[in-house]
């Protein structure tokens, strides 16, 4: 069985297997304060999704990441789905992503109603950044 749900602290280690991206003592804290989410498959995490609030004021979904033997089975839909009526729940109107331009995560979050709202070149990266909105209600 499959389930969506809120991470806990016993989840970290798991949930550190696909995401580097962030110091661990960051990742730990984000956790605590209940900004990941993990998609369990039989006990195991089989994904995570990380976010955070842009300006202080706009859910961003940080990072979104299946394992391999998850994928194309409609969870990262799923996953997106969860997420944004948990947003919703928290009375956000808004919610946004980013995504590299060469990366072809963008058509699976244009599918989902993300609409693009500008592109930036970060640091010590060579390709844009591209942003993306969608409104919840």
């Amino acid at each position: 069985m499959m389930e969506i749900r809120l991470a806990q602290n016993g989840d970290f280690r798991d949930i550190r297997r696909y995401d580097r991206h962030i110091p661990a003592e960051r990742l730990a804290e984000c956790i605590c304060r209940g900004h990941v989410w993990v998609l369990e498959a039989e006990g195991n995490v089989a994904g995570m999704m990380r976010s955070s609030l842009f300006w202080q004021t706009i859910p961003f979904l940080d990072l979104i990441y299946l394992d391999e033997s998850v994928r194309g089975q409609g969870w990262g839909s799923k996953m997106m789905d969860f997420w944004e009526r948990e947003m919703a729940r928290r009375e956000y109107d808004h919610v946004m992503l980013s995504t590299q331009a060469d990366e072809t995560a963008q058509d699976f979050y244009r599918k989902l109603g993300y609409e693009p709202a500008g592109a930036f070149l970060p640091p010590e990266q060579d390709v844009e950044e591209l942003m993306f909105r969608k409104k919840l209600r």
